[in-house]
């Protein structure tokens, strides 16, 4: 019984983790990416992020070291995220539908 309880508490903590982490990652992308990407990922100046191909690693890599053959911001990386947040932004764009 008190293993059960004790996974209980476990499966709570995560759940909410998840959700302050879901949270912060649509904060930012609202903060940072909207302006070009629009608010839901539909593309404005920047490309369209709904429905992307890439994976969640391959946004949070764009994002923390940036990539050569893009063009700005995304050329280089986003030294104002941390690892985190910019995981958090990229499971926040692979949920947008």
């Amino acid at each position: 019984m008190h293993r059960l309880k004790s996974l209980m508490l476990l499966l709570s903590f995560l759940a909410l983790v998840s959700l302050a982490s879901a949270q912060e990652g649509a904060s930012i992308f609202k903060s940072k990416c909207a302006a070009c990407h629009g608010a839901m990922g539909e593309g404005k100046v920047g490309p369209a992020l709904k429905g992307t191909s890439m994976s969640a690693d391959d946004i949070a890599n764009l994002l923390t070291k940036g990539n050569s053959s893009k063009k700005p911001p995304h050329k280089n990386p986003m030294s104002s995220l941390s690892a985190d947040q910019a995981k958090a932004v990229a499971e926040y764009v692979k949920g947008l539908k």
